[in-house]
């Protein structure tokens, strides 16, 4: 064991002591700050003996200097050979017994997997590949879940060259809808196409705002299969340009919201796009429902302190809503850190609590569920306001009751049940989404439609300064409407500019097929929209994936969305990407991210979701180890792990929860009288699951470690014992995520009955068989709705058995 002779100014510091016979004996826990690194790899002494290490090389010296520049330890430079002096120089006046439990970071491997990124080229796919994943069946420019699995064959034979262990990316077009299908022997009939009774909003034809078109009511349709239609046409006096994205077809209403915003004169004006919203302030909220009439949200039936809202409809007028009718509905957003909260004319605030779609409203602001978003619901008029604990979305929807009568109510709705109840949704950014293109008169030009990463859809017959006239329709894939849709609706953002929309007309077909008026996009027009990585094993290419951490490809369009072919500074935007692709990621959560790092070169990045954020994995863990001052000096103590009250001293453990419900944002809790406390009642029995993970212990040097801890249980459930809610585990893997680890339960000597606040000791735990490891101890906590217990943990002892 390596020691350092105490400093040796002591004697002199200790002529000043007023009690020279005072024993200054330290119980010191602390983590060390960047800037003890430097100190460390600074000291004279640490520098001496770094030195005699390796004096011709210096390799010693090297590691050390190292350790002030990195900020953490290493093989080649340890703790336990440095740190001595570090304490020594700070505490010179430390009496024999004295004890320091010191946190530090350690150097930790990189994870395994990330040797499998050797040597990364790309392939994009061109239109003979498409031609060759479809055939003769119809001609698509993009691949669908039925295809997608020809892209190894397609390697095989456009990378020849490849050798096991090459990674290819992959950018292709894609669309979750199947192309239709054209065939049979005697040609195709026209379709037969029939108008929609209405369209609720237009465009209009002057500007390149998009406008959200409202629901457009596909009841009359219900048990069939259809073909949802935009027809242009344009003659040789006019030919607008249309705009269409953000397509969705359901089987009854989840209607996003406008913002009508207060104006001087105390009017209510919609907000007419996403840049237009101007933060907090008043406003009137309101959705439009099928019937073309706009219904408010904010206020709750007379007395109700919760539940829905069931409002009648509100009077707009050339997108302008009089102040006698936004009296009784005006909102108030007020800012917050997280968005806003939101208080009606009532001074009542909205929240969210449980698992329930319904609202709350209380006067004063409390801390669950009272933060709200507001965003852009696809960049047209229409906003979506999302709870932000809760990640539900206030929609109106139109349901029948059980007495039979049809009415809109709003909730807030999580994404999967409004999924549910989808048919169809593609933005059509870039994406085909199975729709194709039937053209009837084309008027001489190529084309009228065609497909873009910025707009979607555009249609235009003006080419060169001239109008020529056309009728092109623009068709969706085929849908299918279940006979008991409740209310099936598409909707779809438009601009529509230098033209009117009497020109631009929406229809529906039940009998459309392929035929050779029908053609979609050719390789001019194809985008690419999805990224992936395949590897190659030396015979045959299949889709990377790996089990340690989720694996992303940058698509194209996030190049797009910077303006860039590469990313210069992966650490700002690959953050901001992962939040978007992997929203609901926990922490400890890894993900590693393949993008360009310049025009023709790829680059890898692991993260780690840390505190709700992606940050780049970082190099180092911490690590604790309890250093004595005895006779010859201070020396890291191996025969002691870790010595601890937890008594308002956290000591290194770290909550991960991985189930929380209940309105609950936590589990785990350090206090000063009980130590950490897990818990998950509250106002009732909340399913949990949280798990209290050590600080890293070492046992490669250990001989026979043994544990020990005091703990008390109360308040179990009905026929709920400790051994149902209370686990207490080890890991010789664990690396960020509980989950991925592999765990071993240790068995306790001693429990306590769960119907008390008294602690019992557990008694010593042989840990033996863990030696050679780097190990962790965890305190797994599970709880359901019928049990909850309080679980408290204090004064944890490893040690080897034969250390004092």
């Amino acid at each position: 064991m390596l020691v350092l002779l105490a400093a040796c100014n002591d004697d002199y510091n200790d002529q000043f002591d007023i009690n020279s016979g005072y024993q200054d004996v330290k119980n010191i826990t602390m983590t060390l700050q960047t800037s003890d690194y430097a100190s460390i790899a600074g000291d004279k002494t640490n520098q001496a003996l770094a030195l005699a290490k390796d004096p011709e090389g210096k390799t010693g010296l090297e590691a050390l200097e190292s350790v002030g520049k990195n900020g953490y330890f290493t093989a080649d430079a340890t703790a336990d050979e440095y740190i001595p002096a570090f304490l020594a120089e700070k505490y010179p006046n430390a009496d024999i017994k004295s004890k320091f439990t010191v946190t530090y970071n350690q150097y930790q491997t990189p994870s395994a997997y990330l040797k499998d990124f050797t040597d990364i080229s790309g392939y994009t796919l061109e239109s003979e590949d498409y031609d060759g994943v479809w055939g003769d069946k119809v001609k698509a420019s993009y691949l669908s879940p039925a295809t997608v699995s020809k892209i190894p064959a397609i390697l095989k034979e456009k990378v020849a060259s490849a050798v096991a262990g090459d990674m290819v990316v992959v950018d292709y077009a894609y669309s979750e809808t199947e192309p239709s299908i054209g065939g049979g022997g005697g040609g195709s009939s026209e379709p037969t196409w029939t108008q929609v009774a209405a369209v609720p909003v237009r465009a209009t034809g002057k500007s390149w705002d998009f406008v959200n078109m409202g629901a457009i009511d596909l009841s009359a349709w219900k048990g069939q299969v259809v073909n949802i239609a935009f027809k242009y046409t344009s003659t040789d006096t006019g030919a607008a340009t249309w705009e269409l994205k953000n397509a969705k077809v359901l089987s009854v209403p989840y209607l996003d919201v406008y913002l009508f915003a207060e104006t001087a004169d105390g009017t209510f004006a919609k907000v007419s796009k996403s840049g237009a919203f101007g933060g907090a302030g008043k406003y009137v909220i309101a959705s439009l429902g099928a019937d073309g009439q706009y219904y408010p949200f904010g206020r709750l039936d007379d007395g109700k302190t919760y539940g829905y809202m069931y409002p009648d409809p509100i009077k707009v007028e050339a997108g302008v809503i009089a102040v006698a009718d936004a009296a009784d509905f005006i909102i108030t957003l007020e800012a917050t850190e997280a968005g806003f909260n939101i208080k009606n004319v009532l001074g009542q605030y909205f929240y969210m609590s449980g698992n329930y779609d319904s609202f709350n409203v209380t006067t004063e602001v409390g801390t669950e569920g009272y933060d709200w978003t507001v965003t852009s619901a696809g960049g047209a008029d229409l906003f979506t306001i999302t709870n932000v604990q809760k990640e539900k979305s206030v929609k109106l929807n139109y349901y029948v009751n059980k007495e039979g009568v049809a009415q809109y109510s709003f909730g807030s709705y999580a994404a999967s049940k409004v999924n549910d109840k989808t048919y169809y949704t593609n933005s059509l950014l870039g994406d085909m989404g199975g729709f194709t293109f039937y053209d009837v008169n084309t008027g001489g030009l190529d084309f009228i439609w065609q497909n873009t990463d910025k707009f979607g859809f555009k249609a235009s017959a003006f080419v060169n300064s001239v109008n020529h006239a056309s009728e092109s329709y623009l068709v969706s894939p085929a849908i299918e409407i279940e006979e008991n849709a409740v209310l099936p609706y598409m909707t779809m953002d438009e601009a529509i500019n230098f033209g009117s929309p009497e020109a631009l007309t929406v229809w529906v077909s039940t009998d459309y097929a392929v035929s050779a008026n029908t053609r979609t996009m050719t390789r001019a027009y194809v985008a690419s929209n999805t990224s992936s990585l395949y590897r190659y094993n030396g015979e045959s290419w299949s889709l990377y994936s790996n089990d340690d951490a989720k694996v992303a490809v940058v698509e194209p369009s996030v190049y797009a969305s910077i303006g860039a072919s590469f990313i210069a500074e992966p650490e700002l935007v690959l953050p901001v990407y992962l939040n978007g692709k992997y929203p609901y990621a926990v922490d400890a959560d890894r993900a590693v991210v393949v993008y360009k790092k310049k025009a023709d070169a790829y680059g890898v990045e692991e993260f780690t979701k840390s505190a709700g954020n992606w940050i780049a994995t970082p190099e180092s863990v911490e690590q604790a180890t309890t250093f004595t001052l005895d006779k010859d000096g201070i020396s890291a103590k191996i025969s002691v792990y870790i010595d601890e009250s937890l008594n308002g001293n956290e000591a290194g453990f770290k909550a991960q929860d991985v189930l929380l419900s209940g309105g609950i944002s936590f589990v785990w809790v350090n206090t000063t009288s009980y130590g950490w406390k897990g818990a998950a009642f509250s106002n009732q029995c909340n399913a949990a699951e949280s798990w209290l993970v050590s600080p890293a212990f070492d046992f490669r040097k250990g001989v026979a470690p043994v544990m020990t801890f005091d703990e008390a249980v109360n308040k179990l459930g009905t026929n709920a014992t400790v051994a149902d809610h209370c686990f207490v585990k080890i890991s010789i893997d664990y690396k960020d995520d509980v989950t991925k680890a592999t765990w071993e339960e240790i068995q306790l000597e001693k429990r306590p009955a769960g119907t008390d606040w008294n602690f019992v000791n557990v008694g010593n735990i042989d840990l033996s068989k863990y030696v050679g490891n780097i190990v962790r101890i965890a305190f797994q906590y599970v709880s359901t709705e019928e049990s909850a217990p309080t679980w408290e943990i204090q004064n944890i002892l490893i040690k080897e058995k034969d250390a004092e």
